[in-house]
């Protein structure tokens, strides 16, 4: 390998870690959070920056409503990724709360398969713990990992929200799909 080939292979190393390096970067993150803010809407309105900073909402939101993709104007598919980003941020930092001692392990090494990795971690918050699995990808080769899905207790986020959504985009449409989705965000926002 050439000194310049070895240059650009560490510039591109330590600027994109690897899939179980970022998710415990993350995890470290939140764990300053959770020690340092007092209050719960604190902690959640950081953690949703640490959750934005290492997830692809756009492919979340392309593989959660797949077939009915192809269909939406470009305007759409911003409106939907815009109010399924709120609805993903919703469900995730719900489980953090301040003062609460947080604890992540890994249950198995980094699964890789076709440019995509699956971090398998179990995270202790207080009395509970909640297995928490994150599907990475790069949306670029040389890019960044991001989560395309996340797997709480086994229950996929984006398959549990797919089979949910097609069901309104074939019955009521896509106005009705976003309206849906506003009004969940609604409602958890109002169970805090």
């Amino acid at each position: 390998m050439t000194a310049l080939a070895t240059t650009i292979a560490l510039v591109i190393s330590l600027q994109a870690p690897d899939a179980k390096t970022l998710v415990d970067q993350k995890y470290d993150e939140i764990q300053k959070i959770v020690a340092a803010d007092k209050t719960d809407s604190g902690v959640r309105t950081k953690v949703t920056e640490v959750l934005e900073s290492m997830t692809d909402f756009t492919e979340f939101g392309r593989l959660t409503i797949k077939k009915h993709w192809a269909g939406l104007t470009p305007e759409q598919r911003t409106l939907f990724v815009d109010r399924y980003r709120q609805l993903i941020h919703e469900s995730y930092v719900k489980h953090f709360k301040a003062n609460k001692e947080l604890k992540v392990t890994h249950r198995n090494p980094p699964l890789e398969r076709k440019g995509k990795v699956l971090v398998q971690t179990n995270v202790t918050s207080g009395e509970t713990t909640a297995e928490v699995d994150y599907k990475l990808h790069r949306a670029k080769a040389d890019g960044p990992w991001r989560a395309y899905d996340i797997v709480i207790d086994e229950v996929s986020l984006m398959l549990s929200y797919r089979k949910q959504f097609g069901k309104i985009m074939k019955t009521e449409g896509f106005d009705a799909l976003v309206k849906k989705i506003e009004e969940k965000v609604a409602a958890k926002r109002a169970e805090r």
